[in-house]
């Protein structure tokens, strides 16, 4: 149960630089982690609440929204310039919104392609 509140499972460099401090306390993630994390459990729900007909149009979002931490994260692991924390946070949260609309995409067609390999 410690693993789950100290999000150990996940896997993340912990940077204290690259991580939130509060009051002498680090968060568990790095910001880049932390804002796949937010976005994820901001965009699952949201998405499926408000597109109800998600396609795979949509997969063209979830490139676009992809990315922006790609290229933040090579350019930076290539030396080809510097990222910081809000720039990390930022493409964090566009990327945990792209991987929402991709979970909730494929779980709709594995869902949907069950129900007529059953005949249900």
């Amino acid at each position: 149960m410690k693993g789950i509140f100290t999000l150990s499972f996940m896997p993340c460099h912990r940077i204290r630089e690259r991580s939130l401090v509060v009051r002498g306390k680090q968060f568990p993630l790095c910001f880049r982690c932390m804002g796949i994390l937010v976005g994820i459990l901001i965009g699952i729900p949201f998405i499926w609440l408000y597109f109800p007909l998600v396609t795979f149009v949509h997969l063209l979002y979830v490139g676009m929204l992809i990315i922006p931490l790609l290229a933040d994260g090579y350019t930076q692991k290539w030396k080809w310039r510097t990222s910081t924390n809000s720039i990390r946070l930022v493409t964090g949260l566009l990327c945990g919104i792209g991987l929402s609309i991709s979970i909730i995409l494929f779980s709709k067609v594995g869902v949907r392609t069950i129900m007529v390999m059953t005949g249900s």
